[in-house]
């Protein structure tokens, strides 16, 4: 096995043709996200945010357009670089999520978007990051996450794997999802070719005449495990919506799950 081989699917698939590869995943729809975000996150305190799993910046620039003091982090410095282009005034880290360097009730919301979570086979893993998040928050302060209806793709996934071949930019891209059951959770391989007369523009991105391939893993938990997973860390789910227009909650129904779970402020003694 080679040396990039060997290296978790996150950095191989987190360069500089992610972006490409999803180029429907736009500014417009950003937008869409992140008011959707604002208002459910309307009664955290004052304070900076973090977009953690950044990538090229495209949330980092809507809420810094919105005056809003935001934090990027991100393991990918194809991806951060992008982003220091397209939000020059936000400060950018680059660390891995599982090993949070911010200070102890820093933030006041921490943002996981666009799937940002579960890309670990150990729920000890996951563990970490969450209780990293919830270090990080101030009292009142909440993680919001945006997230796949896990169970509406795993029943989907049930009946077959899913293939499609698709042409964005000068990549040809060649997905198949499945579905793996222990620890349940979603792999979509993916195969980068250059498409015809673009092989220079391909090479930029990093994908060479013979092509790229990686899987990507998500784990698929169920919202009680999610719930779980917050409490363990004393964080407290108060919202959630079925999709970025606000659509009710419905696990196996739902576009999306938006969570938010929230570090309980102090109590107030007295009358």
């Amino acid at each position: 096995m080679s040396d990039a081989a060997a290296r978790p699917w996150y950095e191989r698939a987190f360069g500089a043709a992610y972006p490409v590869v999803y180029a429907h995943r736009d500014e417009a729809e950003a937008r869409t996200a992140l008011d959707l975000c604002e208002r459910l996150l309307d009664g955290v305190p004052p304070g900076p945010w973090l977009d953690l799993g950044c990538g090229q910046g495209r949330h980092l620039k809507a809420l810094a357009e919105r005056g809003r003091d935001v934090v990027g982090l991100d393991l990918s410095p194809e991806l951060l670089r992008l982003a220091r282009d397209e939000s020059p005034s936000s400060r950018l880290i680059r660390a891995d999520m599982c090993r949070l360097p911010l200070r102890p009730a820093s933030m006041s919301a921490v943002l996981s978007l666009f799937t940002a979570f579960g890309y670990f086979e150990e729920e000890a893993a996951h563990r970490g990051v969450v209780q990293g998040i919830a270090r990080s928050l101030r009292p009142g302060g909440a993680w919001l996450l945006d997230y796949l209806d896990a169970d509406r793709v795993a029943d989907e996934l049930a009946a077959g794997d899913r293939v499609r071949e698709r042409r964005s930019g000068p990549l040809v891209v060649l997905e198949r999802r499945r579905l793996v059951a222990a620890p349940r959770r979603v792999v979509k391989e993916v195969r980068l070719e250059p498409a015809a007369g673009a092989v220079q523009a391909a090479a930029a991105l990093g994908v060479p005449p013979a092509g790229l391939e990686y899987d990507e893993t998500v784990a698929l938990f169920t919202l009680d495990e999610l719930d779980a997973l917050a409490g363990s860390a004393g964080l407290e789910r108060v919202a959630g919506v079925g999709s970025y227009a606000g659509a009710p909650l419905r696990s196996g129904e739902s576009d999306r799950w938006i969570l938010v779970f929230a570090r309980p402020s102090p109590r107030k003694d007295g009358p």
